[in-house]
């Protein structure tokens, strides 16, 4: 798993999702912590408190419509818990690759083996998706447009500094 790599492509992908809101964006960043430090697992437990607190969410209902709105436009794979005491699990979709983490243990810097399988956004008409996003076969596709930030976006993050 490529930390860089990874973060970069959840913010090129965010960069044209009209659905998601700052309430998304911060649990999102606070879900990629709490995957973090479960070693990048296919599938770690949460806690909602430990994560409203994270996130800065103050209202369990603005929790609740974020998680289940992050799983069906396909930022995680969440499945909450009846039991209060055992804790709901995540799979967070991988973005420095465009694959599913499901299967995978981790400890991948990049290289896959074709075992993971590609995702796809959800196309919903229920939702505000209709935004124009060009994803194929998982991964944005590459418009060679500048970016507005003056910044080469082709960088090789394995290569030493």
């Amino acid at each position: 798993m490529n930390y860089v790599k990874h973060l970069n492509g959840f913010f090129e992908r965010i960069s044209g999702d009209s659905c998601l809101n700052p309430y998304h964006i911060s649990l999102y960043l606070a879900l990629f912590r709490l995957w973090n430090l479960n070693r990048f697992a296919g599938k770690f437990r949460i806690n909602r408190t430990e994560l409203m607190v994270l996130s800065k969410i103050n209202s369990v209902n603005t929790y609740a419509k974020c998680m289940k709105e992050l799983d069906r436009w396909g930022y995680i794979r969440y499945s909450p818990s009846a039991n209060r005491h055992s804790g709901s699990e995540v799979s967070c979709i991988r973005f420095d690759t465009g694959s599913y983490t499901g299967s995978d243990t981790g400890n991948n810097t990049g290289d896959h083996t074709g075992s993971d399988t590609l995702f796809k956004r959800e196309n919903n008409t229920k939702d505000k998706q209709d935004s124009p996003e060009k994803f194929e076969y998982g991964e944005r596709k590459k418009d060679h447009k500048s970016n507005g930030y003056n910044v080469n976006n082709d960088k090789d993050y394995s290569e030493p500094l």
